[in-house]
């Protein structure tokens, strides 16, 4: 018996043992429908430790792995259109599907155009797709990320098991409901239950989606327009001089690009500044006034009848 089925089996245990007592406390004390709604609560999050303990012993064991892997490729095809399209008819051989997918054609000799395309194949494919891609182009780059999801796809399992006893269990005490009361609050949790239901069972399903089918993402470029590989890091020192040049000749290379789009505008301003400098040159001064006399006070004659 695998991990992954002893969960199971604890879990059901579990939450049946805890029904049984609950229906039995009801049967005798009389309990409400919220009571019952309360208590099933406890019984599922019981649950849910129990299958948490079983996801421990699965991912020490190695048991019932399951893998999300996602990948990035990067290609050099002389038409990279026609390459992309090679690419799909591979993903369909490979029971896959494109997710996604654009094209840009080529605008002249020296462009060639370019494609992307997001894939996804099965993840038993993902081994030999490397070699598969390089049937129809140059593969300069290829790179894969997994996630190991076993514990999260056998906490969903074990919480989706109890939810569904849940349900069955909110749909009985409906059923045997006599007061108003009781149907209002038995037919709310049941709600509840099932819409708690729909949620676990639809990221159940995207989760197995992911697992049993891998992401791609492709890029398909002519040869003279192929980016630059990711830099590691250098080993040796000839690494770390390399690696110091091409950031120089990049560094460089990224002034030019600046200097060549203010050049325009530079030249513009020196030759308005130019104008205004002659403009103010060649007007004429104005005139300067001409120096007054300084006023000199009288001089006193002699007294009369001196």
């Amino acid at each position: 018996m695998t991990t992954r089925t002893r969960t199971l089996v604890a879990t059901l245990a579990v939450l049946a043992a805890l029904t049984g007592c609950s229906a039995d406390r009801s049967s005798d004390s009389g309990m409400t429908a919220a009571e019952a709604a309360a208590d099933d609560a406890a019984a599922l999050s019981a649950a849910g430790d129990g299958g948490g303990r079983g996801q421990d012993t699965a991912a020490d064991t190695g048991e019932d792995q399951q893998v999300v892997q996602t990948a990035r490729a990067t290609m050099t095809a002389p038409d990279p259109v026609a390459a992309a399209r090679e690419v799909v008819t591979l993903v369909a051989r490979l029971d896959g599907r494109v997710d996604a997918r654009y094209e840009r054609s080529g605008r002249g000799e020296h462009d060639t155009g370019s494609a992307t395309l997001t894939v996804r194949v099965p993840s038993s494919a993902m081994a030999s797709l490397p070699e598969d891609l390089g049937e129809i182009g140059e593969v300069e780059e290829y790179l894969v990320e997994t996630e190991n999801v076993t514990n999260a796809a056998q906490d969903l399992d074990a919480r989706i098991t109890a939810t569904e006893l849940s349900v069955e269990r909110m749909s009985a005490l409906l059923a045997s409901a006599s007061t108003n009361r009781d149907i209002i609050e038995a037919e709310g949790a049941l709600t509840e239950r099932q819409a708690e239901l729909e949620r676990l069972r639809s990221e159940r399903a995207r989760l197995a989606d992911r697992v049993a089918l891998s992401t791609v993402d492709v890029e398909i470029y002519t040869p003279e327009q192929a980016p630059e590989a990711l830099v590691e890091e250098p080993a040796t020192f000839l690494d770390g001089l390399e690696t110091g040049w091409g950031a120089f000749v990049a560094t460089v290379r990224g002034v030019l690009v600046v200097i060549g789009v203010l050049l325009p505008w530079l030249v513009l301003g020196a030759l308005v500044g130019a104008g205004v400098l002659v403009w103010r040159r060649r007007r004429p001064a104005a005139p300067a006034a001409a120096p007054t006399a300084p006023t000199t006070p009288p001089t006193p004659g002699p007294a009369a009848g001196a």
